[in-house]
């Protein structure tokens, strides 16, 4: 069965295009309007290659917001967690046998005007 990394990345823009209440890209248009969240990058280990195709996959999302103090980004943090964590997430090639949110932090930009929150997901897939 082919790797399911694309069917993951397609299922979580679904899911959380569904879900948030802000935009969600994964290449930012120019005229992209605050606040949104961004998927950045992923990173796969397999756990076990002589046994199965079960990889341990860090997903990681930003948040970003130029509202007035960090409540934007938690709140928006809130709900990437409602929408995800321990939820089943169905893709078109392989299995997700678990999503955790696994971290989330917040900070201010060096603008001292935009904060920008990071969210970490555990995904375990099998293919």
């Amino acid at each position: 069965m082919p790797d399911p990394s694309e069917a993951l990345q397609i299922a979580l823009f679904e899911r959380l295009s569904t879900e948030l209440t802000v935009s969600v890209y994964d290449a930012v248009p120019d005229n992209a309007k605050y606040p949104y969240v961004t998927l950045d990058y992923e990173v796969a280990d397999n756990n076990d290659p002589l046994a199965s195709r079960r990889d341990s996959r860090l997903f990681y999302l930003s948040i970003w917001s130029n509202y007035h103090g960090q409540m934007e980004v938690k709140r928006i943090m809130a709900q990437i967690d409602s929408a995800l964590h321990e939820r089943p997430l169905p893709l078109e090639t392989g299995r997700v046998a678990s999503v955790r949110v696994n971290r989330k932090s917040t900070n201010r930009e060096p603008d001292g005007r935009t904060y920008q929150g990071s969210v970490t997901l555990r995904i375990l897939t099998e293919h």
